[in-house]
């Protein structure tokens, strides 16, 4: 996981984390719930054969020769690194850089891949399904370095620590380049604009800038759709994200990029004035800010049906209008960390936040 860099208005939407569990989620009588669509998770022998929706597709190919399309140089967590020809033998370390890959049509430059926690969106399914899955979680340096990569792509802090793949200095001292994504380098608040840097840069540096660009457009028209149907009228929906916890719930605060999905979709974090990206808070103050909406996160370590079980047997939690109006939105966690399914995202909490506004 990262060290961790998510953003977290009045109706409890549900997220679903790393590593989320792929069985049928608990949906409680009479409740208005919007609920992503899941499957069983993946390990590194097999795969789920499953049918969903995605926003994104794959753009067409570059037109322009390679050799006007390099080197390039990138600049990435203080690194400088020049390419003087597109990765070839690239590792991804988390979920979602993986798909960000994947939805760049780059499978055939992708020797190995780490730390698939969710079930991979099924158009990528049969491209994943012919890379080498190199560990359930982080490789360790040893394995890294044995397939030889020329690129290593992470998309959480955690894969360059030196218990995994090294740090991207020590890498890059080996010959080998890597890339971790804005989200995890920059201090301030998360949002779409890291997303869309992070393709144009994996665009350039595998030599298929227009594919990136297609790809950040089609994101940039589907949020616009969303902001259309939603319109600028009216209070903001107060809105929580209950990630985990029982004594104290952990949640996201001011700079996560769960804050920037929810003020997309027209919501306002209750706890968008706390610095940082996640911390934990009393219950007490929770109550005290009464969200409308609460999200969820489904995860194997706190599903949402444990979540949901704990607000409705406690007297006082059972009392916030996003409990006593059963408003819930069940999202994965690859969802709402910076990549190609934060759109998608959006949708869903925008549909439960305005369910007149998406008949």
């Amino acid at each position: 996981m990262k060290s961790l860099s998510l953003k977290s208005g009045l109706v409890i939407l549900l997220v679903a984390t790393l590593g989320c569990s792929g069985g049928q989620q608990q949906v409680l009588p009479g409740a208005t719930q919007v609920t992503e669509q899941s499957a069983p998770a993946p390990t590194a022998t097999s795969l789920p054969a499953v049918a969903l929706s995605t926003a994104t597709s794959v753009p067409t190919a570059t037109s322009e020769p390679l050799a006007a399309l390099f080197p390039v140089t990138i600049e990435n967590c203080g690194i400088t690194f020049t390419y003087e020809k597109p990765m070839e033998r690239a590792v991804t370390m988390n979920q979602h850089v993986t798909e960000l890959m994947l939805a760049l049509g780059l499978q055939d430059r992708m020797l190995g891949t780490a730390y698939i926690d969710d079930f991979i969106l099924p158009e990528f399914l049969d491209a994943y399904d012919s890379i080498e899955v190199l560990a359930e979680e982080y490789p360790s340096r040893e394995v890294l370095l044995n397939v030889e990569p020329d690129f290593v792509f992470g998309g959480f802090g955690s894969a360059f620590s030196d218990e995994n793949a090294g740090s991207q200095q020590s890498l890059k001292d080996l010959g080998i380049n890597s890339y971790l994504t804005h989200a995890e380098c920059d201090e301030g608040p998360d949002s779409m604009e890291d997303v869309y840097a992070d393709i144009i840069d994996i665009g350039a540096i595998a030599g298929v800038p227009e594919r990136a660009a297609a790809l950040v457009a089609s994101i940039e028209d589907d949020l616009s759709e969303i902001k259309s149907a939603i319109g600028g009228e009216g209070e903001l929906v107060r809105t929580f994200l209950y990630d985990s916890g029982d004594d104290a719930p952990y949640t996201s605060v001011c700079c996560g990029m769960i804050t920037h999905l929810i003020e997309s979709a027209g919501g306002k974090n209750i706890f968008d004035d706390v610095e940082g990206r996640w911390t934990s808070v009393s219950w007490e103050e929770v109550i005290a800010r009464d969200p409308e909406v609460i999200i969820l996160t489904e995860a194997v370590w706190s599903t949402a049906a444990e979540k949901i079980e704990l607000l409705n047997n406690d007297p006082a939690l059972s009392e916030i209008s996003a409990v006593r109006n059963v408003r819930f939105v069940k999202l994965r966690f690859s969802s709402l960390v910076p990549g190609i399914r934060n759109a998608t995202a959006i949708k869903l909490i925008a549909e439960e936040l305005y369910p007149d506004k998406f008949p």
